[in-house]
């Protein structure tokens, strides 16, 4: 297990440099833009948010303990290459907060009910999927991008691996958020 948080820790890190530049790339020349937007991710504001993911649906509620730092719970519904309802929590940092696009890393733990497909192509394999009630680790990167100062649109993606068997499960997610309580 320490081996799977050490490789989401590594994964987020490695991705820190690209987003630098990339802020470089995509922030916005207006200073007055980049002060309202650093205000997106403040300390003591509540985000929540829903959307698709591939075939299934997905929401979010959490709060900003620390200036881009979000906490919260989750839960999805998914029914591409796996059969899945879980529900957990996450913390996410913002690597970089201003203008127009912000990026974040993610990890959590979820529990839940997983069942794979059954993709018997010979037909001589007996029985059925093997189903899993599993805790489940997940990591993820994303962008989020603002629409006004209380709605953003985010693109997350995720893996998963479950405790109980060794089983990784990506999820590809779009979410539409809403801000509330913003200082």
């Amino acid at each position: 297990m320490k081996n799977h948080l050490l490789a989401i820790v590594l994964c987020a890190v490695s991705f820190s440099a690209p987003a630098q530049a990339l802020k470089k790339l995509t922030g916005p020349k207006n200073p007055e833009w980049k002060a309202e937007s650093v205000a997106q991710h403040q300390r003591g504001s509540w985000l929540t948010g829903a959307g698709l993911t591939l075939l299934g649906v997905t929401a979010k509620a959490g709060y900003f303990p620390a200036h881009r730092f979000w906490v919260g719970v989750e839960g999805e519904l998914h029914g591409f290459l796996s059969n899945r309802k879980e529900a957990g929590l996450f913390a996410r940092y913002y690597l970089w907060n201003g203008g127009f696009i912000s990026g974040f890393a993610e990890s959590g733990v979820s529990y839940g009910h997983f069942q794979g497909w059954d993709m018997d192509i010979d037909n001589e394999t007996p029985g059925s999927p093997t189903r899993y009630e599993s805790a489940k680790l997940n990591g993820a990167l994303g962008l989020e991008i603002t629409l006004s100062r209380q709605f953003s649109i985010e693109g997350v993606g995720k893996i998963g691996k479950l405790t109980d068997a060794n089983w990784f499960q990506p999820s590809f997610q779009a979410s539409l958020n809403v801000y509330l309580g913003r200082k």
